[in-house]
């Protein structure tokens, strides 16, 4: 910076020693203000095993998984299998605990294929998830804020390959994004309530983006609103699949598309940012960090 202070820093990266908290604790010790979560939200954003607790404990709708250590999985592989399946039914999914944009992650359809699975995911993280696969429509919602946050439109992603992993995300290129997503309103807005619900449950900052699954109705093959399931007595099914704290930004990515279509554009979106970073940092700020600022007489 050419020996000028850093007025803020807008950590656009993923995966580990971006949105994993490191990065965010580096910048707290040199006392520079950052864009999005601290060093908790943006590590429990990171664990996927972690980030489900919290969302269970603030009673948050999450499809049945298992975790497991790499060192489980490679000692007793027959028992990590028995016990999977007895509390999943395939097709299920096997993936990292601590990873980004869907690496590592594999669709198992059956047991000959568990064991595959479980060593690609090993290879990445010493945890590892194994999800429950659901028959459901995939929506994303984009949360803005600090302590009020603000849940954007709601957006549906349809994969161009069988799900949305790496490949569809940035390889092949043909997997196709709604916003807004053909969706009854009262099912848009309990999503929304979700999104914020998830934000608040990390305790993230300034973005996310929070991913759904909504049951789809077997009955029925059409991609419009018929294919939700609609029950007489209930809503359908929501499920909380994951936060995001640090959300692709480039102009066609989900995250500002989704404020786009909000009626934020995408240079108001990065001011807004910005903003709640300096914000936050102020109240951090606030805080009283040494004994000798608490004052009183503390001898016994």
């Amino acid at each position: 910076s050419n020996g000028q202070p850093i007025d803020v820093i807008f950590p656009v990266l993923h995966g580990p020693y971006g949105e994993d908290g490191t990065i965010q604790g580096m910048l707290e010790t040199a006392g520079i203000p950052y864009v999005g979560a601290g060093v908790l939200g943006s590590a429990v954003g990171m664990d996927k095993d972690t980030m489900k607790r919290l969302f269970i404990a603030d009673a948050l709708p999450v499809a049945p998984y298992v975790c497991v250590t790499r060192s489980e999985w490679r000692a007793d592989p027959s028992g990590v299998q028995r016990r999977t399946e007895e509390k999943l039914t395939y097709p299920i999914f096997a993936k990292p605990a601590n990873m980004g944009s869907s690496v590592g992650i594999s669709k198992i359809h059956g047991s000959g294929e568990f064991a595959r699975a479980l060593d690609e995911a090993a290879r990445y993280d010493r945890r590892l998830l194994i999800e429950q696969g659901l028959n459901a429509r995939e929506f994303e919602c984009a949360v803005l804020g600090n302590d009020r946050p603000e849940a954007s439109v709601v957006g549906e992603v349809i994969p161009g390959n069988e799900f949305y992993d790496y490949r569809a995300k940035y390889v092949d290129d043909n997997s196709k994004l709604v916003i807004p997503a053909k969706l009854p309103d009262h099912i848009s807005k309990e999503i929304q309530r979700l999104a914020i619900a998830a934000f608040k449950a990390i305790d993230a900052a300034g973005m996310a983006r929070v991913d759904f699954f909504v049951e789809r109705d077997l009955s029925n093959t059409d991609e419009g609103l018929s294919s939700i399931v609609h029950r007489p007595s209930s809503a359908p099914k929501i499920w909380l699949n994951e936060i995001n704290t640090i959300p692709g930004f480039t102009r066609i990515s989900m995250y500002p598309k989704l404020w786009e279509a909000s009626g934020l554009s995408y240079s108001a979106l990065i001011d807004r940012l910005i903003e709640l970073a300096l914000d936050r940092h102020a109240d951090r700020e606030l805080n009283k960090t040494a004994l000798n600022d608490i004052g009183g007489d503390l001898s016994v």
